[in-house]
């Protein structure tokens, strides 16, 4: 069965140089607009114990990209407790205007945009893989923020775990549901690494309309213009195949 989608393409991105940066240990690839400083340090979880954390950070004068990888393998804990906690403790920072579902192929985690009371926009990522917390920013700055959610927003897509060993699909959605995918980086050889994101209001944006019709499409990051196009979804048990 097929049924009409929409194809992502985060326009503010295309303005700049974004090259993939790959880190072996622990295990992933991710896209920023110029090379991360890389910084270590201790960070303590909520019974208290220290752990070690690496940040990736990128200061640009519009959006600032962070990327913390806490190492848990020294401890018992899973992701859903630990995913959970770190939204709970982000939520504090600002006010929520989206929360749901994220996936990197198998692997899923939870996504949050939200506002600053200085005007800055965050949009957020959390993951849990392999025993260690990946938590991703990007922060779009005042007075212009909105101008700049694009970037934030293809930031978050970009990342890719090594080897990719997920399964928290049943705590997290990710059966069935549409997808938006990025798209290919025009500025690079090599095409963008791509995430799935839900998006419930795909088939409501695409409704009535025909594959390559143009939208507007709401995202944590704002509107963004996207393309309508056809994506194919398994039959409903019983269902007649398609002529």
């Amino acid at each position: 069965m097929f049924g009409l989608g929409a194809v992502l393409t985060p326009v503010a991105a295309l303005s700049q140089e974004w090259t993939t940066y790959t880190y072996p240990d622990p295990g992933f690839a991710i896209q920023f607009p110029g090379a991360p400083v890389v910084e270590t340090g201790k960070v303590k979880n909520s019974t208290g114990t220290s752990l070690p954390m690496t940040r990736y950070v990128v200061r640009q004068e519009h959006v600032v990209y962070t990327l913390s990888v806490v190492n848990y393998s020294s401890t018992n804990a899973d992701a859903l407790s630990t995913i959970t906690e770190t939204e709970r403790a982000l939520k504090t920072s600002g006010t929520v205007t989206a929360a749901g579902g994220a996936r990197v192929n198998r692997n899923h985690g939870r996504k949050l945009a939200i506002s600053g009371a200085d005007g800055s926009r965050s949009d957020i990522a959390i993951f849990f893989v392999d025993g260690h917390l990946y938590t991703l920013t990007g922060q779009a700055l005042p007075p212009h923020a909105i101008e700049h959610s694009g970037d934030p927003v293809h930031f978050l897509d970009s990342l890719q775990f090594l080897g990719d060993e997920g399964g928290f699909g049943r705590f997290f959605g990710g059966g069935g549901e549409d997808r938006i995918k990025t798209a290919s980086n025009p500025h690079t050889d090599a095409p963008s690494p791509r995430s799935d994101v839900s998006n419930p209001h795909t088939d409501a944006t695409c409704a009535g309309k025909s594959a390559g019709d143009a939208v507007q499409l709401e995202t944590p990051g704002g509107l963004v213009a996207a393309t309508c196009t056809l994506v194919a979804r398994p039959n409903k048990q019983g269902a007649a195949p398609p002529p």
